[in-house]
Parts: structure tokens; C-alpha cells; sequence
């Protein structure tokens, strides 16, 4: 009757196992996803070359951006909106000290300030990112 028993008990680990590690081999390797993501299309639109003065003494940035949108249609609103959106831009920087915008995480805060303004201009959320081309600070 023992015998019995240990070999009913390793038939139903062995079931079980199986299960779990088939379960575990379709979900991880096997399976496909459904869906694919659809690739994003993004479009740029080139600022163009900024100089100006920094809020420090002796201090001034030189530099290209580019802008990415998700939006085809806002590239006429920049077209539109050139001289507008050059101006914030350049009353942003202005607004900054040398040391704060030097260091990578300074420049960071600056995208993403760049990228509110130029949305507040454009009104829309579809700006993705915002690029320099050139970021010269003296």
C-alpha cells in the first residue's frame, strides 16, 4: 500500500510540474502578443541658431533646437508662430545663470521647461521632445 501511495504522489508532482513549467514556457517564449505597437511617426521642425545673453554677467548662449511633435499639422503652426515661439525662448534664457544650465540635469530642467513654453505657444500637448543641435555656453 506504501508503494502505491509514493507513486500516486510522484504521478501527480509530475502532472504538476509539467503544468507549471508549460504554463511558464507559453507565457514567457512561446506566446506572441496580440498586438504589435504601431510605430509613432514624429516630425521635427528646426528652430533655427539662438545667441543671446544670459541673466549673468558675461554670460551668453549660443545654440540650434530642434522641436518633435507626434502632430504634422503643427509644423505650420511653428512656421506660423516663428517669431512668437523664438520670443519665449529667448526670455527663458534670459531668465537663466550660466551654472544652472551647464551640468546635464540643468539641461534637462531646461527641455522640459522649453518644451511647456513652446506648448503654451502652440497650444498643444504634442511636442515629444525637444533637441539641441549646438549648446554652447560662455
Amino acid at each position: 500500500m506504501e508503494t502505491k501511495k509514493v507513486i500516486i504522489y510522484a504521478l501527480i508532482a509530475l502532472v504538476l510540474s509539467t503544468v507549471v513549467f508549460g504554463g511558464i514556457l507559453y507565457f514567457t517564449i512561446f506566446r506572441t502578443p496580440d498586438e504589435m505597437p504601431a510605430e509613432v511617426k514624429v516630425y521635427e521642425y528646426n528652430l533655427g541658431g539662438f545667441s543671446t545673453n544670459l541673466s549673468t554677467v558675461r554670460s551668453y548662449f549660443k545654440g540650434e533646437m530642434v522641436i518633435e511633435t507626434t502632430e504634422k499639422a503643427l509644423l505650420s503652426v511653428f512656421v506660423e508662430k516663428n517669431a512668437e515661439l523664438r520670443d519665449q525662448i529667448i526670455k527663458v534664457f534670459i531668465g537663466k545663470e550660466s551654472v544652472d544650465i551647464l551640468d546635464p540635469d540643468g539641461q534637462q530642467q531646461l527641455r522640459e521647461e522649453l518644451i511647456r513654453v513652446i506648448s503654451n505657444v502652440t497650444k498643444s500637448d504634442k511636442i515629444t521632445n525637444l533637441y539641441f543641435v549646438d549648446y554652447i555656453i560662455q
